[in-house]
């Protein structure tokens, strides 16, 4: 009642005031004809007039002085007689607007919901499933997370169980196929929700993913669709998305007009949300950052800047690119709407438009910026859930690759002792090689291993010096040379060797990047296949480095994963040795080094991988 009494406070304000809002606008335009006044204050008044007047509805009015506005606007300076004679005739239809709006009652605010109100209890979900094993799932999982459920079998019972309670259910979850197997249902929830105000939420589940099934469900008031199977985590963020204790939404209303903002700030108030009022737009930031809304109501026309102006100001801080905007205004300029939304507006609402409308269009944006704000608390949830995998992982590789170090080093050591025994025959000694080459295969994969679980943790050291990469580079080659030999495989430089370039990195990162490189190169080439190593100056003052292969090469879409951990690719169809994790650790390793790394390849026809260095 509080409510309604301070909107007939405000209306009778309007309409005490209407008529000297009249004569000012007389007294301003007289003025003008005869030469002595200024058109500023005179547009601001009609303006002001026809914002006000849309807002408390008085609809005709605000047509009126917007035509005024229209007509003085377009020939202020120099007035025809033809446009006086409009404006004159404006005027006294203006009059005659005013005098029938006073003698009629106020109008009745339509801004409540209509219904009988019931009381929600908050925590209570109905469950409707038929499927015992389900049901009790579900239940368990819902009750776990501190929710109190009813389980219903039947929709009769279900159906029952919201017809006798005092209080409602907060959330309703119920199998579909209620619906497609009895058209009757859908219509009792819906006459439900058109009968009680505040009807809870219904989330409908259902093994089917059709759009057929879908439709049902929106016809039958659904709020939300889950398929099933339904993870735990999905259907408890679901939940709370509509359970979870709301704040309420503080709704900032910018406007010069302190009446027409007043107005506002009651109905978005009566609706259950926080306003607050602004007059002086220049003051926008000020309030921003203390009042802190959700939502932002803009006049369009305001002396001090525009409702478009100020949008584009707003949205230019990074802070409010979420935060919808909706403007108010009387006009029905097309093109000015189009520029109102592209400059950063959400809606467009016209001052005549019933206050039930205002009030929707609130909603539906708040909703979409629930959403968006509970998809993002969702996102920072799997981030700290990832965090704990990955750090679970490194915990577990830094203890996997200790433990396997220990045996190991005990195996090499006494096959060493074995190769150095003079008694073994040849086909002995070969049993023994196989073993000390087994363990060094194995004693390299937990090496690595144990260098990607340093750099994860940031706890690998580097040793940045200057030397010469002609040198380190030459002797990469080499070795390759002697690796490729056993494939057939021919390794050329492809620079001067001779050449001094110093670079500055870590000389044993280096060096293991570019035996990394080439040993992939040549494991992934074919038979009697070339390698080349090359290196370029680079503009950008790095030094770029080449290993290009007549490989198998790799396909495009597998290109975007050649550095991740793990990945292998194609290296499986093509029996080839390896965990996938060298080439993350070369890149990590050249990142750290200030440089970059990449690839160009095209699948049977070879790849070239570079990395680039910085210069001295």
């Amino acid at each position: 009642m509080q409510f309604d009494s301070q909107l007939e406070q405000l209306r009778k304000k309007f309409a005490d005031n209407l008529p000297s809002r009249l004569q000012e606008i007389q007294q301003l335009y007289r003025e003008q004809l005869d030469g002595g006044g200024q058109s500023e204050p005179l547009r601001q008044a009609l303006h002001r007039l026809t914002g006000l007047a849309g807002t408390f509805k008085a609809n005709r009015i605000s047509e009126l002085t917007r035509s005024i506005e229209m007509h003085y606007a377009q020939n202020q300076a120099d007035a025809p007689r033809e446009t006086q004679q409009i404006i004159a005739i404006l005027f006294r239809r203006l009059e005659e607007a005013v005098d029938n709006y006073l003698a009629q009652p106020l109008p009745i605010n339509d801004s409540h919901p209509s219904g009988l109100p019931l009381t929600r209890d908050q925590k209570t979900i109905c469950l409707i499933e038929d499927d015992p094993l389900q049901a009790e799932q579900m239940a368990a999982v819902l009750e776990e997370n501190g929710y109190r459920v009813n389980i219903h079998r039947t929709l009769a019972s279900s159906s029952t169980f919201i017809n006798l309670s005092q209080s409602l259910p907060s959330l309703i979850i119920m199998e579909a196929h209620f619906i497609a197997e009895n058209d009757s249902a859908g219509l009792f929830f819906t006459q439900l929700k058109q009968r009680i105000s505040d009807f809870p939420p219904i989330i409908f589940i259902s093994s089917l993913s059709d759009t057929l099934s879908r439709i049902r469900a929106v016809r039958a008031g659904a709020s939300e669709y889950l398929v099933k199977p339904i993870a735990n985590s999905s259907l408890i963020d679901t939940v709370e998305k509509y359970l979870s204790t709301s704040v309420s939404h503080r709704i900032l209303i910018v406007d010069d007009d302190p009446i027409t903002a007043g107005y506002v700030a009651h109905i978005v108030e009566g609706a259950g949300m926080q306003a607050q009022t602004l007059t002086n737009p220049l003051q926008i930031f000020d309030v921003l950052n203390n009042f802190k809304p959700d939502l932002l109501i803009l006049d369009i026309h305001m002396p001090e800047c525009s409702g478009i102006e100020l949008a584009q100001a707003i949205r230019q801080c990074c802070c409010y690119n979420l935060m919808p905007i909706l403007f108010l205004t009387t006009g029905t300029d097309i093109d000015q709407e189009l520029s109102a939304l592209s400059s950063g507006g959400d809606e467009f609402i016209r001052k005549t438009d019933p206050d039930v409308y205002l009030l929707q269009k609130l909603a539906s944006r708040l909703r979409r910026m629930n959403q968006i704000r509970s998809l993002n608390v969702q996102l920072h949830r799997a981030q700290q859930r990832s965090e704990r995998l990955r750090k679970s992982q490194n915990d577990f590789l830094t203890y996997v690759t200790h433990e396997l170090k220990s045996p190991l080093h005990v195996i090499l050591g006494f096959s060493d002792l074995l190769k150095m025994d003079g008694q073994l025959n040849s086909e002995q000694a070969e049993m023994v090689n196989e073993i000390v080459r087994g363990g060094q295969t194995q004693l390299a994969i937990i090496e690595d291993l144990s260098e990607q679980v340093k750099i994860a943790t940031g706890s690998l050291t580097l040793n940045i010096e200057s030397f010469d990469i002609s040198a380190l580079l030459k002797q990469a080659v080499a070795d390759a040379s002697v690796l490729g030999l056993q494939s057939g495989i021919t390794v050329k430089a492809e620079f001067n060797p001779e050449q001094m370039l110093p670079i500055k990195a870590d000389r044993r990162r280096v060096s293991q990047i570019m035996n990394n490189l080439l040993s992939n190169a040549i494991k992934y080439n074919k038979p009697n296949g070339k390698v080349w190593v090359g290196m370029q100056k680079r503009s950008n003052g790095m030094l770029r480095i080449n290993v290009a292969d007549t490989g198998i090469g790799i396909a495009r879409d597998d290109l975007d994963y050649v550095f991740e951990a793990f990945e292998r690719l194609s290296a499986q169809d093509h029996s080839i040795d390896g965990i996938g994790i060298g080439l993350s650790i070369c890149s990590q390793l050249v990142n750290l080094m200030a440089g970059h790394i990449g690839v160009d390849s095209e699948l049977n026809v070879g790849s070239q991988f570079w990395i680039e260095l910085p210069l001295i």
